[in-house]
């Protein structure tokens, strides 16, 4: 899949943008603030195959500076300019601004190789898909539900299988899982309409403290892949930032009260639990056990660092993106460039979601941006430095021995994996880290 840089100062238009870029025009958007921030991330990744730009930002003339870097490290990447930009407006694409997205898509299509053909089709469908697992959390739907049959190549029927405000259960849609459905059809209309309501039902089932820890855990889980969806396709609005909320507070609920680690595994390890949330949650467990035993512990820091593992990961788009922990694993992975360019930048990417959000604190966002390894939220160091933020230090080993508790591969005997941590991490604090550890697992 390509990938596409994003600058704009402007927060829906950033979002209108990025939503239908990635829709029609089928590319992986990185956002980024400004022409430094490009740069940085471009002198790592070349790779890129498109920027579009707002023409400047505040003081800066962001096009121009874009425009000088391209051309002094020949580097063949288009670039799409919003707005006037008369210095370099006779050998790039200025569109007007605010360009009609429309507009924008047409011509970003073409300069990554897309038909315009492939376009239209993408542009006016009318069914959406959701996936199965939604319906397990709600027991009525606010608009007619489709099945797709496929017809022939690119055509498909769509036949009505549940009825607005028809009554349904889990046994119901278990019938629709058993015989290999993943994805219900609804009319595209109705798609954020749709994602409300789900969201709204699942915040008030979070809200039930006397569900119990299984329950919980399918809830969260669920909870987590729609807050992911949705980011992907609408961004980080308000009422996916209530729901995201909730299931933060749930789960460090759940984490207090977590059962003995094999038995919380035994839970997770559910078909219907996916792995994105298998590794979050342990994560924040594993995390909260380190943070209780450090002197500097205070409640504060449990939820600091279960809103780091609920977002650390959450662009990424697959569990192959999320098990890799190092440039070894990179290397060894089968995934495309472009998916492993997103894998490097992700805790980047990740810590500037919540920016501009309720959420946002520096806490919190130099946990995110650190969890990795690296200061600036891009890579994966060897031998990470005792300059990274003490939170993120714990976060590091907990979900490098998350990533070896989940990898089938990996070594089950307790002295290896703890052998393999000690030899990954060689710096002082985070042997400190991994002996505190050891008490969890011994």
């Amino acid at each position: 899949m390509s990938q596409t840089i994003l600058i704009h100062d402007n927060e829906d238009l950033k979002k209108l943008y990025s939503l239908n870029l990635k829709t029609y025009a089928g590319t992986d958007i990185v956002e980024r603030g400004n022409a430094a921030d490009a740069i940085s991330l471009l002198a790592i990744l070349p790779s890129i195959d498109l920027i579009i730009t707002t023409n400047s930002i505040e003081n800066e003339q962001t096009a121009v500076v874009l425009h000088k870097y391209l051309k002094e490290n020949e580097l063949e990447i288009p670039l799409i300019v919003l707005g006037d930009c008369p210095a370099i407006s006779q050998d790039t694409l200025c569109l007007k601004s605010p360009a009609d997205w429309e507009v924008l898509i047409k011509h970003a299509a073409k300069l990554l190789g897309i038909t315009e053909e492939d376009v239209q089709k993408k542009v006016k469908p009318n069914h959406v898909p959701i996936a199965l697992r939604y319906f397990y959390e709600i027991d009525h739907t606010p608009c007619d539900v489709y099945i797709r049959i496929k017809k022939g190549t690119g055509d498909f029927d769509y036949v009505k299988r549940l009825y607005a405000q028809d009554s349904f259960d889990s046994n119901d849609i278990d019938k629709y899982e058993a015989q290999g459905l993943k994805d219900f059809y609804i009319p595209k209309d109705y798609q954020q309409y749709f994602v409300n309501f789900v969201t709204n039902s699942l915040i008030q089932k979070l809200e039930i403290s006397s569900l119990d820890i299984e329950d919980r855990l399918n809830v969260n889980s669920v909870g987590y892949d729609l807050v992911a969806d949705h980011i992907e396709n609408f961004g980080i609005d308000e009422g996916i930032q209530d729901l995201a909320k909730g299931s933060i507070k749930s789960m460090i609920a759940t984490t207090k009260q977590a059962p003995k680690l094999a038995s919380l595994l035994k839970m997770l390890l559910s078909s219907k639990i996916s792995y994105a949330y298998q590794h979050a949650h342990l994560v924040c467990v594993i995390g909260n056990f380190i943070l209780s035993k450090q002197q500097w512990y205070k409640e504060k820091h449990l939820e600091i660092f279960a809103t780091a593992a609920f977002f650390s990961d959450i662009t990424l788009k697959s569990p192959e993106q999320i098990r890799i922990n190092s440039d070894d694993d990179a290397k060894a992975s089968k995934l495309e460039q472009a998916e492993l360019d997103h894998v490097n930048t992700h805790a980047a990417d990740a810590a500037q979601l919540i920016v501009g959000t309720p959420l946002y604190t520096e806490y919190l966002f130099a946990v995110i941006q650190q969890h990795q390894g690296s200061m600036d939220g891009i890579g994966f160091p060897e031998d990470p430095t005792e300059d990274i933020h003490p939170i993120a230090r714990v976060f590091i080993v907990a979900d490098y021995f998350v990533k070896l508790m989940l990898d089938p591969k990996a070594p089950k005997n307790k002295k290896d994996i703890l052998s393999i941590i000690y030899a990954r991490f060689t710096q002082d604090s985070y042997h400190k880290i991994t002996k505190v550890l050891e008490l969890k697992i011994n």
